[in-house]
């Protein structure tokens, strides 16, 4: 069962990548993360058995693959999977608000949150699709809510798209591992047609499944609440001249507000204000991730060879 260098490499990607954000990986979560290579979890682990230069690059033990000298990050794992579900515990009501917004067809939980790998100062960052035409209300309306509940200094609502602009920019391997780490809170029907509208993600992704939905300490998946015909009359009621009116007023204001704050965006390249997407990553973590990504790899692989020689020469 010796593995290829491609099968090799692709073990090793997703274990760095990992560690990055100071993560150890299940043998499960090691399988769902191999970049564009297709395995079961009986097989990538013969591959780490059988291999050399993987068990030179990433350490096995107590059930947790991580880079080789990194044994620290399994308590760093489970201090802050502890820390994320007291905190999600924390935040159900404001869950609860955002999936029962009118106009709101899926929450996912984002981010550290989503990993359950946040310590205390972490933001609950939130990616929400809406009904077409209706993304800057949602917006506006939640962020309004949540600043009279006390609840805005927390809540990170930096992503917003209707159902009319699935498809996610760019597509490449940091979006690709920001979306399949994504944990719904409701609305799973809709975020597999979004996984559908990204075929990047399973192109870089093979192994991955859609998740289930995050459910904090004793709690069940939040769902919106009452009858589905009520809460489509009512949104029928909206559309038939309050929602359409609060849109346009959503994004004057909204926009606006945005506006005067530019100045202080230090990843512009990553915003979108747009009629069907409202991206906010005004400090994206993307071009920085990259590249500690290819400068981690480069020297895990570089280590590694050097060991397997050594050890050859030592025979």
């Amino acid at each position: 069962m010796t593995p290829t260098r491609e099968q090799e490499l692709a073990v090793l990607r997703s274990v760095i990548y990992a560690s990055l954000f100071d993560y150890p990986l299940t043998l499960s979560q090691l399988c769902a993360t191999l970049v564009e290579v297709t395995a079961d979890g009986h097989t990538v682990a013969g591959w780490w058995r059988d291999s050399k230069f993987l068990r030179a690059a990433v350490e096995h033990r107590d059930g947790w693959y991580f880079p080789s000298g990194r044994g620290d990050l399994i308590a760093t794992r489970a201090r802050r999977e502890a820390l994320s579900r007291d905190l999600l515990d924390g935040e159900q009501p404001l869950l609860s608000l955002v999936s029962n917004m009118p106009f709101v067809r899926m929450v996912a939980v984002s981010g550290s949150l989503a990993h359950l790998n946040a310590e205390t100062s972490a933001d609950l960052d939130l990616f929400v699709i809406t009904t077409p035409h209706r993304v800057w209300s949602v917006t506006f309306a939640v962020l309004l809510v949540a600043r009279l509940r006390g609840w805005r200094r927390r809540m990170c609502l930096n992503y917003v798209i209707s159902e009319d602009a699935l498809a996610i920019e760019p597509a490449d391997l940091f979006s690709a591992n920001q979306i399949i780490h994504l944990r719904p809170i409701t609305g799973h029907d809709v975020f597999g047609r979004f996984i559908d509208s990204n075929p990047f993600v399973r192109e870089l992704y093979p192994n991955f499944a859609v998740p289930p939905a995050i459910r904090p300490s004793g709690h069940q998946a939040i769902r919106p609440s009452g009858d589905q015909a009520i809460r489509s009359s009512f949104e029928t009621f909206l559309n038939a001249g309050l929602a359409p009116l609060f849109e346009t007023l959503s994004r004057w204001i909204y926009g606006r507000h945005l506006s005067r704050r530019s100045s202080t965006w230090r990843s512009r390249d990553q915003v979108r204000l747009e009629p069907e997407c409202l991206k906010l990553h005004t400090t994206s973590h993307r071009a920085d991730t990259l590249a500690r990504f290819e400068a981690s790899m480069a020297r895990a692989v570089e280590a590694a060879d050097r060991e397997q020689v050594g050890a050859a020469a030592a025979l």
